[in-house]
């Protein structure tokens, strides 16, 4: 059995497509990515700009295309952040309906974070915590193997508070650091937690900028391991470069260029936060935990 998953975020719209072997397990066929920005302005305003759904809507339509051509018709699309937090959200969730004929789906932040869990944390035998950093928000997961306990959606991601604070100015790095530990309270409970797992694009691109890589490896993503120093660093490097020294960045996406100051931002914040002596990073996340949406659900 083969089925497609789009996930449609603040930030980027994004494909999977993955074939079920007989063991049960999921075979990654190809990913796919395509940087819409749909939440472009969202601190400013609160509707949806129309070019920022035509871009979406496009995009949507491609991978719809992509996945029907190689014969993939168990194809499911969902909404994170942007979908709840706009007041046209919902509207636009059918818009996305109706233009494409595939269900749509808008994930509760519980829902995310459960299945960014699912997605990266594995089966291990200890404690974690599981960190998506997104474009319009962060979700904590907490469990042991596949019991899953604390989770928790934050109004944090790189594209809300490049939006909300200054990316260029000491002060305004200060302000968002504030800003996270004072969110970051609300999750007191992952403080114990001895095994960290980050996921998302601001945690892949870290370790992609921190191996230098001229072109994205997955296989070297996965499993990388972070410690607070680097990212301190990396973070203080990022801010004392321009934008145009970011876009040539090696390890760097050219569009992730004008936000990946605030998501580092967040990431530096959260290690401080919690004490985070390390962590891994995972390609695997809230994409891989939708594959099995349809056998197990957050309770």
């Amino acid at each position: 059995m083969r089925r497609a998953i789009i996930d449609i975020g603040t930030n980027s719209v994004r494909l999977l497509i993955a074939e079920k072997l007989e063991n049960g397990e999921w075979n990654i066929l190809s990913k796919k990515l395509n940087s819409t920005r749909l939440g472009e302005g969202m601190s400013q305003q609160k509707n949806l700009s129309a070019a920022a759904k035509e871009r979406t809507l496009r995009a949507v339509a491609d991978f719809v295309n992509d996945a029907k051509e190689v014969g993939i018709d168990d194809l499911y699309a969902y909404g994170t952040a942007i979908f709840r937090d706009s007041p046209d959200g919902a509207s636009f969730a059918k818009e996305v309906e109706e233009k494409t004929q595939i269900p749509l789906h808008i994930l509760s932040g519980t829902e995310e974070a459960f299945y960014s869990y699912v997605g990266a944390a594995g089966s291990p035998g200890a404690l974690t915590a599981v960190v998506d950093i997104g474009g319009g928000s962060t979700e904590i997961c907490m469990g042991f193997g596949n019991d899953i306990g604390f989770r928790t959606s934050l109004p944090l991601g790189c594209v809300r508070c490049t939006g909300q604070f200054d990316m260029v100015g000491a002060r305004g790095i200060g302000e968002l650091k504030k800003h996270c530990f004072e969110l970051f309270s609300r999750a007191d409970e992952v403080a114990a937690v001895k095994r960290w797992v980050f996921v998302g694009g601001t945690a892949t691109s870290v370790a992609s900028m921190l191996q230098e890589m001229e072109e994205y490896d997955a296989k070297k993503i996965q499993g990388f391991e972070v410690n607070p120093e680097d990212v301190t660093d990396l973070l203080k490097k990022l801010f004392n470069i321009s934008y145009e020294e970011r876009c040539h960045l090696k390890g760097l996406r050219p569009e992730r260029a004008d936000i990946i100051v605030a998501g580092v931002t967040i990431l530096d914040a959260l290690m401080e936060c919690f004490a985070v002596e390390k962590a891994i990073v995972s390609d695997r996340d809230l994409q891989e935990g939708l594959l099995e949406a349809d056998v197990i659900s957050p309770v």
